[in-house]
């Protein structure tokens, strides 16, 4: 399969990001991944088929974004752009200090913003694009302890609406993956020490009427769907991948102060 063009994806070095360089790798695309860990990119790169390029940096940083860019446009056309990172930053607003609120947003809503408005200023100057934001249900529906994620995530599935409506007209297309619980090492860093990673990964998919966590190929699929030509009709959109998470209520039992 010939190169159909650039991609840039951030957060590439492991889990849903990735996935998704795996999948556009294979799909055709010259793959920038973007990541901050340095070793971690470098053993992601060495899993990937195709055309790839790696771009050490911070996604808080907007020159990051311009040197993933740059790196996409000498390889060929920037066709899609995939806002990928993040971290987990659990509070509540009782335990949030201004510090801790502007560490969260740089990275979970500024990083975003950034990559979108480079890649729409690429993308007019070279004939349209597609973006896709990662979200999370968590920006639709509160988790306990997450102030800063959920306000984060609901800013990131906004991004989609405010680029259809300015660039659609232009050959843009911009919208967002809000995904459930995912198996991720960010998943595992947060799951309890005191039982198997399998038995707490069994816990978090009770969240889900299919009752069980996704796997990062099925974000990378969905993904890859909202930058395809078969997608060339949907913008401006939020797609949940969820495993039906948000199709019900779940009681969660008050946690101390």
């Amino acid at each position: 399969m010939g190169v159909k063009g650039s991609a840039v994806v951030t957060g590439a070095a492991m889990g849903i990001g990735l996935a998704v360089a795996q999948r556009l790798a294979g799909d055709g695309y010259h793959v920038v991944c973007v990541d901050w860990n340095a070793e971690a990119l470098d053993r992601a790169l060495e899993t990937l088929g195709g055309e790839t390029t790696a771009v050490q940096g911070d996604i808080g940083d907007w020159s990051t974004h311009e040197r993933a860019a740059d790196a996409a446009e000498a390889t060929g056309p920037l066709r899609a752009w995939v806002n990928n990172a993040g971290i987990d930053w659990s509070s509540r607003a009782h335990e949030a200090d201004a510090e801790h609120i502007d560490r969260g947003l740089r990275v979970l809503l500024n990083g975003p913003m950034y990559g979108t408005a480079i890649a729409v200023r690429r993308m007019l100057a070279g004939g349209g694009g597609a973006i896709v934001n990662v979200a999370s249900i968590q920006g639709v529906a509160a988790f306990p302890g997450y102030y800063v994620y959920g306000a984060a995530k609901a800013g990131v599935a906004q991004i989609a609406r405010n680029v259809c409506i300015d660039y659609a007209h232009h050959g843009i297309r911009c919208n967002t993956v809000l995904p459930g619980t995912v198996a991720t090492p960010m998943t595992d860093s947060v799951l309890p020490a005191d039982m198997t990673r399998e038995e707490a990964l069994r816990i978090e998919g009770e969240l889900a009427p299919m009752g069980r966590v996704a796997e990062p190929p099925e974000l990378a699929a969905a993904i890859a769907f909202l930058l395809s030509d078969e997608a060339s009709y949907i913008n401006g959109i939020g797609l949940t991948v969820d495993g039906g998470s948000m199709a019900r209520c779940f009681a969660y039992e008050p946690a101390p102060l």
